[in-house]
């Protein structure tokens, strides 16, 4: 893996689950940044993104820092359209 994945998600959202086991079970590594505990965090990725849902995924490459974020309805529809496109990023 050339990438760091980081989750944005929220307790209780049923399409977060999802996308997290859909990543574990791609065997891809991840970090989860609840947006609760992490509001000032959430608010600077809400305003990237223009999206204020989640599952949101951040994805940094490790060789450059370069980060590309993946929101819902706006870069997919579907939770494992979202984790084809991390796979391909990844």
């Amino acid at each position: 893996m050339n990438a760091h994945v980081i989750i944005y998600s929220q307790d209780g959202c049923p399409y977060c689950s999802e996308l997290k086991e859909g990543l574990q079970e791609s065997n891809i590594k991840f970090i989860v940044r609840d947006i609760t505990k992490h509001e000032d965090e959430w608010k600077l990725v809400s305003s990237i993104t223009e999206n204020e849902y989640v599952p949101t995924a951040c994805i940094i490459d490790k060789n450059t820092h370069k980060s590309k974020f993946l929101a819902p309805d706006r870069d997919w529809q579907e939770i494992s359209e979202c984790v084809t496109k991390i796979k391909t990023l990844i």
